[in-house]
């Protein structure tokens, strides 16, 4: 049987270099999108402050909650500006974590403008869970694109617009690193039959987060 992280804090400490299982969501009964255009406003906001700091795997959002797979560029990676002072005396990890907060912060802003809120509109902190095991990695592709079924919004994956799964079934440009997904299912046919046999793993049930 495959061994997986044993290390399940969902607030774990992020590192440069690692993949992580990212969660977050609404306040109580709130949700984060209500129109269309919060999730592509959502998407643009996710884009500009995280992007320069990690790559993105896959995605899916839902009205109160998002997933998110992503993994941290190096430190030798990330640009000398985002980090300020490289040398300074403040924690790099500390860095990563202040993008996330500037990330929900600013949606918050614009979302509670758009929809004459105030208040906090997500749960802090955001959970996360390290991954470093390909099998519970290509499982949580899966999971992540099938969520709004999980969640019975819908009962076809495939036609929610707002998640990453036909970004790997289309040649567009794209910041979500298809080639690399894809080599790791073999295929873009393996990949798609993956998803609809929805396979499951023993062990997995405490690295899922909702």
């Amino acid at each position: 049987m495959p061994q997986y992280h044993k290390t399940t804090n969902q607030y774990e400490k992020l590192q440069f270099g690692k993949t992580y299982h990212i969660l977050n969501k609404a306040i109580g009964s709130e949700k984060l999108f209500i129109t269309n255009n919060d999730y592509f406003y959502f998407l643009r906001k996710m884009e500009r402050f995280l992007l320069p700091w990690a790559d993105f795997l896959s995605y899916c959002l839902i009205p109160n909650h998002f997933h998110l797979l992503v993994t941290v560029h190096e430190f030798d990676e990330i640009p000398d500006n985002l980090l300020l002072i490289k040398s300074n005396e403040t924690e790099p990890e500390m860095l990563l974590l202040q993008a996330f907060s500037n990330f929900f912060n600013s949606y918050t802003k614009s979302y509670n403008k758009i929809h004459y809120r105030s208040g906090r509109l997500f749960l802090y902190p955001f959970k996360r869970i390290l991954v470093n095991n390909d099998d519970y990695f290509i499982y949580l592709i899966s999971y992540i694109h099938r969520n709004p079924i999980h969640h019975g919004i819908t009962d076809n994956y495939i036609s929610w617009k707002y998640s990453s799964y036909n970004t790997f079934l289309s040649d567009k440009p794209t910041n979500i690193d298809r080639e690399y997904i894809l080599s790791l299912f073999g295929s873009k046919e393996e990949f798609i039959s993956f998803h609809e046999d929805n396979k499951t793993k023993q062990g997995l049930k405490e690295y899922i987060m909702e």
